[in-house]
């Protein structure tokens, strides 16, 4: 039980830096629409950044920063969750009922999209694929390389959350109190 504690931790910290990390497009995405928007308003352009550009640019770290939070949303439990079915239960069903969804659910979902989407990017790689737009951006690869690495954080986030199920219902009540399942509350 130690080390899923061990694991399921060391995972939280660095899903945690994953989105610290993409908690910066955050930012940039302000600045790239208000540009576009000031830009397109005023008639002019920033030289090298059509609209096309910007407006790319945009999904793109939109994208960036919705993979980097999804597997650490997922465990801080900001996600949607239908409270309806769960508001009832004591929480030692909660957790049995979340360790059962992902085992049923997201493990098979994840087992088949992640590798698809791996193939998407290293397609998109090979290829040198860029926009289709003739001023629009290159390097599509990279925006198809965080949907697979966000795949990869739920994954991650996903193990992290099965981790702690099994210590809080099958460890010691030392362990099982050292785990931080917020769903359970």
């Amino acid at each position: 039980m130690q080390f899923l504690i061990a694991m399921a931790d060391r995972f939280e910290r660095a899903l945690q830096k994953v989105a610290e990390f993409g908690a910066w497009a955050f930012i940039a995405c302000v600045i790239v629409i208000t540009l576009d928007v000031i830009t397109r308003k005023a008639g002019f352009q920033v030289p090298g950044l059509g609209s096309t550009r910007l407006q790319e640019l945009e999904w793109q770290l939109h994208t960036l920063l919705f993979c980097t939070w999804l597997g650490y949303g997922y465990i801080r439990n900001a996600h949607v969750r239908i409270d309806v079915f769960i508001g009832g239960l004591d929480a030692r069903r909660k957790i049995k009922l979340e360790l059962l969804g992902c085992l049923i659910f997201a493990i098979p979902y994840l087992a088949i999209a992640t590798p698809y989407a791996f193939s998407f990017f290293l397609t998109s790689l090979l290829q040198g694929e860029n926009s289709e737009a003739p001023n629009g951006l290159p390097y599509r690869w990279i925006v198809k390389f965080f949907i697979f690495g966000g795949l990869a954080m739920v994954c991650m986030a996903v193990t992290t959350v099965i981790a702690r199920c099994v210590v809080a219902l099958y460890g010691n009540r030392e362990q099982a109190a050292r785990v931080h399942l917020p769903f359970a509350n």
